[in-house]
């Protein structure tokens, strides 16, 4: 049990994983045991995260998009990778961590600041997997799906489209959901879409990129996740 006397910096790290769900349910209760032996300035302070990162996440539909202070991300991702002390570390935390950083903020008695992220990638009904697979520098990559099987992604940089299907890629666990993201060099995952249904190559998923981004995709809760919640299950290069 922790001092209820001393304060608790590392605390306020473990705030964002906490709102957003990230952490499993022996993992909360011991950040909740750490809530309630903390200093108070630290236990309002924690409240206060948890309430912005939640209150932001509801709020993210709008379009519009500012980069965070590089200093933020930095500091959070600092934490994230240090030592864990007395509580619990769930794998993936720190690309939860990097994503929470961009999306918000909350000083310690002074409120909150908020950073949107980025809109979901358009899609576009004129794009068919046909035309990508015309044009002269269309490329096909692999990339091993963390579980089994394999995703396959064919490119064209010069139409800025891309087709991606699995082979031998299991289903999700009943309740979870397979979401794709752009990975831009800076700034945060960019949503590409849910997949209701397993791509096939009769049947792939098409989406807009840009030859800079990574294409990531991880397991989210049903109808998917603004931001990334868990580590990425398979990843790839687009450029």
């Amino acid at each position: 049990m922790i001092d209820a006397e001393s304060p608790d910096p590392e605390l306020l790290d473990l705030a964002f994983p906490y709102a957003m769900d990230a952490v499993t349910d022996g993992e909360r209760a011991t950040i909740e045991e750490r809530v309630d032996a903390a200093d108070p300035t630290t236990a309002a302070a924690f409240d206060d995260t948890v309430r912005g990162v939640r209150e932001t996440v509801a709020a993210m539909t709008v379009t519009d998009s500012v980069a965070p202070p590089a200093e933020l991300e930095a500091a959070i991702l600092s934490a994230i990778d240090g030592p864990a002390g007395d509580g619990p570390r769930r794998t993936g935390t720190r690309w939860l961590a990097a994503a929470a950083a961009l999306v918000v903020a909350v000083g310690v008695g002074v409120g909150a600041a908020v950073f949107l992220g980025r809109e979901p990638v358009p899609t576009s009904p004129d794009i068919t997997a046909q035309l990508v697979q015309e044009q002269t520098d269309t490329r096909t990559r692999a990339a091993a799906v963390e579980g089994g099987g394999t995703l396959l992604v064919t490119t064209s940089a010069q139409l800025g489209a891309a087709t991606v299907d699995f082979a031998g890629v299991p289903a999700p666990e009943q309740g979870r959901s397979y979401q794709l993201w752009l990975v831009p060099p800076e700034g945060p995952p960019r949503s590409v879409g849910v997949l209701a249904q397993l791509p096939t190559s009769d049947a792939p998923f098409i989406t807009r990129f840009h030859p800079s981004d990574a294409l990531a995709m991880t397991i989210e809760p049903p109808g998917g996740s603004p931001l990334p919640t868990s580590t990425p299950v398979a990843t790839l290069a687009l450029g």
